[in-house]
């Protein structure tokens, strides 16, 4: 048994083919399956294994070979390629060719023949099963190989340790969408663990635990690293989405090789109908921290769903490196679920590494309270990017907006106090630095100010938004902020650069001519450019990113140094070499649609 050489990504010419035959979801092929594996039936028997990823990270190519003898002692070898799809771990229409070897002095003919079929089933990181029919005429019996990693594997590098047996006790099978799939019950109660080796299904709202501040229950949700949940929704607006009640935890912990997924079930192989924005809710956390709509804080789409609290350290958990693609439920205008929801979280809650993903509405949205988030992509949103409202007084930093021209892009960070009252307390006044706000011609505005809102903004770079790049809306939002030559405090923006925009500044409703522009110039580092910082097409800087100090020396906003990460450069990235791309590995790049 053999090593083999990598193939290259050129393999991945011809399009991934969608089919019946190919089974579903529990585990996602990676490079951690390369390797040699052995047949423990059959002492010294074995096949090489190589699995070689797409560029874009959906689905990749399958390739095993095996080098023999045949009995007149002639050197061959036998092998299975073929492209697979993201969420496939099965196939029953593997090409098996065979190769000649050719000898130490003289190479192999190139041309292969193909002499059967495979049926390639993916069990866990150590286990695989091939079964051979093989041709009449081959000279090859149908056989079975159940194959074994050598030498084991360490659970770090490969997190699917666990085959599926059946669905647990708390659920249900789904056949539907796959031979490892369990439909998740209404409600979670408990602590209770979604492992990897299993497609969870929901349907509807699925809540985590119920509202402890209406006398419920606080449950525990643990989710693996890998784990993959989808909607039922095979149309758009599906209120398919996970609801963390208050009082109760998720503790959704991915891996930067293995993020947690939650999609649209029509991602699944052989699906009939395409993923579209608005099959998934998405994920909702409610927590008991401030948030100005106290003591009647219900969410715009649930009215069961309740959150809010005195408590600014609520911990609801954590959630890190994970994806939520194609959500966003809309209840009426204005009334919508987003890829993110936060409801009243409190900064004891860990929100890191999250990838909002072709959205029908905002990717992050922050209904008060004090969660601080870092490292957060929004790609092709269907919306705001991030968006805050309530009160909300939490910490944003290495964040990315990233348009596309996808339907419904509208601004890079949309933010208010409050809809009912602009001057409610507590005021909305979250901190955001390092973020790059790229609107690729379209959108609004880069960053809308509206409602009362407060914020402090250092080293922010936006681009290319079709309004304009910086926008202050309301006149209670300018008095908040005061004077542009004596400001409070409340509002400010330092090393914020901006360019490409339709308008640079706009003065919304009830705010003076030029106040925004005042508001912005007069601060400290604030540059209107006069050249991109940006890779044509990218989110990433072209060559260095522009550069200022944070904590800048002097700033009076409140906690820069208990959080955030010392930075010498503006927008959310360092340079465009691959060791400063913080998104490379987990995060979902976006390709166009055919």
């Amino acid at each position: 048994m053999s090593a083999m050489p990598r193939l290259t990504r050129l393999a991945l010419a011809s399009a991934i083919a969608l089919a019946a035959t190919h089974a579903s979801a529990s585990v996602r092929m990676s490079e951690a399956f390369d390797g040699n594996w052995f047949e423990p039936a059959s002492n010294g028997r074995g096949v090489s294994i190589d699995w070689i990823p797409a560029d874009n990270r959906q689905g990749g190519t399958f390739f095993a070979a095996d080098y023999v003898y045949d009995n007149a002692g002639n050197p061959f070898w036998i092998t299975l390629q073929e492209n697979w799809s993201e969420f496939q771990f099965r196939s029953t229409t593997v090409p098996v060719r065979r190769f000649a070897a050719g000898t130490w002095a003289a190479p192999g003919a190139p041309a292969g023949t193909q002499i059967g079929t495979a049926t390639v089933t993916v069990n866990s990181c150590n286990s695989i099963t091939i079964s051979y029919t093989m041709n009449p005429g081959s000279g090859f019996a149908n056989r079975t190989q159940t194959l074994q990693r050598l030498g084991g594997v360490d659970p770090a590098a490969c997190v699917y340790q666990q085959e599926f047996t059946a669905c647990p006790s708390f659920a249900t099978a789904a056949p539907t969408y796959g031979p490892r799939a369990c439909r998740l019950p209404a409600t979670i109660t408990g602590d209770t663990t979604l492992t990897n080796n299993i497609t969870w299904v929901m349907e509807g709202k699925v809540q985590v635990g119920t509202d402890v501040g209406q006398g419920g229950t606080a449950a525990t949700l643990r989710i693996q690293p890998g784990t993959l949940l989808v909607s039922t929704g095979a149309s758009a607006n599906s209120f398919d989405h996970l609801a963390v009640n208050r009082g109760s935890k998720i503790f959704a912990e991915g891996t930067r090789d293995f993020p947690i997924i939650m999609t649209s079930g029509n991602e699944l192989p052989g699906s009939p109908t395409a993923p579209a924005p608005g099959q998934l809710g998405g994920l909702v956390i409610s927590g008991q921290a401030p948030a100005n709509c106290n003591p009647n804080c219900v969410a715009e789409w649930d009215s069961t769903n309740r959150y809010g609290g005195s408590n600014p350290a609520d911990n609801s958990g954590i959630v890190r490196y994970m994806q939520v693609r194609y959500s966003g439920y809309i209840f009426t205008a204005n009334r919508e679920l987003n890829a993110f929801t936060f409801n009243a979280v409190g900064n004891g809650t860990v929100l890191e590494h999250l990838q909002a993903f072709r959205g029908q509405d905002d990717g992050f949205e922050f209904f008060g309270g004090t969660a601080n988030l870092r490292y957060a992509v929004v790609t092709c949103g269907g919306d705001d990017g991030f968006d805050w409202d309530e009160g909300y007084a939490g910490k944003i930093q290495f964040g990315l907006v990233d348009n596309r021209g996808c339907a419904g892009e509208d601004h890079g960070f949309e933010l208010s106090n409050s809809p009912t009252n602009a001057d409610a307390t507590p005021r909305a006044r979250g901190t955001v630095a390092n973020v790059t706000v790229r609107g690729n011609g379209g959108g609004r505005d880069g960053l809308q100010l509206n409602s009362g809102t407060g914020g402090n903004f250092y080293n922010v770079l936006i681009e290319g938004f079709n309004r304009a790049c910086v926008a202050i809306e309301g006149a209670a939002t300018a008095t908040a902020a005061g004077p542009a030559n004596a400001l409070t405090g409340v509002l400010t923006a330092n090393n914020v650069h901006i360019f490409g925009c339709t308008g640079n500044y706009r003065d919304g409703s009830g705010v003076s001519a030029g106040y925004t522009q005042a508001w912005f110039t007069g601060q400290t580092g604030n540059t209107l450019r006069t050249a991109s910082a940006l890779k044509p097409g990218s989110f990433l800087p072209n060559g260095n990113a522009p550069t200022a100090t944070f904590p800048p020396a002097g700033a009076n906003a409140p906690g820069l140094n208990d959080w955030f990460v010392p930075t010498d450069y503006v927008g959310a990235f360092r340079s465009d070499a691959p060791q400063d791309n913080w998104t490379l590995g987990w995060a979902l790049p976006f390709v166009p649609q055919p």
